[in-house]
């Protein structure tokens, strides 16, 4: 990884910590050497509140350090320790004060979050390529249901329709009151008989 390469990802790992790097009240400026064929550098510094990651020497530092691109990359992720880098010997401090390097730890994404981070994803992706397979199925099954209920559906409208004639004998319960009209003509009937 080159030096450019490096401070992207550093800029990437550090750009949520703005409001943080306000809260600095002196300068903090790190120039980082980078062992590599290619004497790269890399500066972090926050000058007036603001954060700056730059593929370049910054020679107005107040902190030089040494150290390979992979493990930088590992200390501004949160996976390594400033600390624990310092006192292995991972990163190695040519001249200055490395409390100034030590103090751009707490620009560095939560470890917490950090170490969380990574468990979490893999097991999402596990349980995401299980949920799909499972509803998949589950989808199935309720498409078999609903299958089976839409024909109970289509049954019910049977029996409506066999009700409905029921609801129509009502209406032959009226022609009784017409055969009540004929015995009445009968007794019309008898009228005229007397009239004879």
């Amino acid at each position: 990884m080159n030096n450019v390469e490096l401070a992207k990802k550093v800029w990437e790992s550090l750009k949520g910590s703005t409001a943080k790097a306000k809260k600095f009240q002196d300068l903090v400026a790190v120039s980082i050497s980078l062992i590599s064929e290619n004497n790269e550098n890399i500066f972090i510094a926050v000058r007036d509140g603001k954060l700056m990651v730059e593929p370049y020497r910054y020679d107005d530092n107040n902190c030089e350090v040494e150290a390979s691109a992979e493990i930088i990359e590992k200390m501004f992720s949160g996976a390594l320790s400033f600390d624990k880098a310092l006192s292995e010997g991972s990163v190695q401090v040519k001249r200055g004060d490395p409390a100034k390097l030590k103090a751009l730890e707490v620009l560095v994404p939560s470890k917490k979050a950090a170490a969380k981070a990574p468990a979490k994803k893999p097991a999402a992706k596990k349980t995401a390529a299980k949920k799909p397979a499972a509803k998949a199925p589950a989808k199935k099954a309720a498409a078999k249901p609903a299958a089976a209920k839409a024909p109970a559906k289509k049954e019910a409208p049977k029996p409506a329709a066999a009700k409905a004639p029921v609801k129509e004998a009502p209406k032959p319960a009226a022609a009784p009151a017409k055969p009540a009209a004929p015995a009445a003509k009968p007794a019309a009937a008898p009228k005229k008989d007397e009239k004879k």
